[in-house]
């Protein structure tokens, strides 16, 4: 079905107002790599372009949250309502987290999770042992 004038301009409209635009330039054959890539992730060019950025800058995608413990993007995307507040890390815990993820080469999202599961395990094991302890012999 074609798209009418008035739709397109619609469709521009609300692109300006809400998005920028990055021209992005690789070398020769690259866009095809990229392009294939993506295709084989069942995303678009733009969709994994914008994840990989996000993913380098410590962002973390809504479908992956859930797993690795960042409850406010989690959240978002199940459509919890937004308010001012959310935040589950203090700005100097985030702080040591950028930089113990960057130590680590690890985006702070693989990081955090990580952590969260390492903390866990050790608490599993606290909880066993002291249930241990407290078993009469």
């Amino acid at each position: 079905m074609a798209v009418s004038k008035a739709q397109q301009k619609a469709v521009n409209k609300y692109m300006a107002a809400n998005y920028d635009r990055i021209n992005l330039t690789v070398p020769k054959g690259r866009k095809e790599e990229i392009q294939a890539f993506a295709a084989q992730t069942g995303e678009s060019v733009n969709g994994f372009i914008n994840r990989a950025i996000g993913e380098a800058m410590g962002e973390v995608p809504p479908e992956n949250a859930a797993k690795v413990g960042d409850i406010k993007t989690a959240q978002n995307a199940a459509g919890a309502p937004q308010g001012t507040g959310g935040a589950i890390l203090t700005p100097e815990t985030l702080k040591t987290a950028q930089e113990a993820a960057q130590n680590a080469e690890e985006t702070v999202s693989a990081f955090i999770g990580r952590a969260v599961d390492t903390q866990a395990q050790r608490d599993r094991l606290m909880q066993a042992m002291r249930q241990k302890e407290k078993a009469p012999d």
